[in-house]
């Protein structure tokens, strides 16, 4: 890796899915037609076919274990996301 490359920060994939998203939603409208609204379950259905297909290739131990870590962390973000909300604060990662 070259040098200039390796002191770059790497870009954070939650900040990219979430830009990624509403680029989407920006282009292709929600399924009411309205414009700037993000169509949660479509977002929600992508969201789960992508970890099956993430985890797939996993036995049936590694994929339950997986799909229960990222229910908790959905609480666990959930009740972060809250909190700053509650606080004023808008700084995700």
């Amino acid at each position: 890796m070259p040098e200039d490359q390796a002191t770059e920060e790497r870009p954070c994939l939650h900040c990219m899915m979430v830009e990624l998203i509403d680029d989407f939603f920006a282009e292709y409208s929600a399924a009411g037609g309205e414009p700037d609204t993000v169509d949660t379950d479509e977002v929600l259905t992508a969201v789960a076919k992508t970890v099956a297909e993430l985890t797939s290739t996993q036995n049936s131990t590694i994929r339950q274990q997986m799909i229960e870590q990222l229910m908790r962390d959905i609480m666990d973000y959930d009740a972060e996301f809250r909190r700053e909300d509650a606080g004023g604060s808008a700084a995700r990662h």
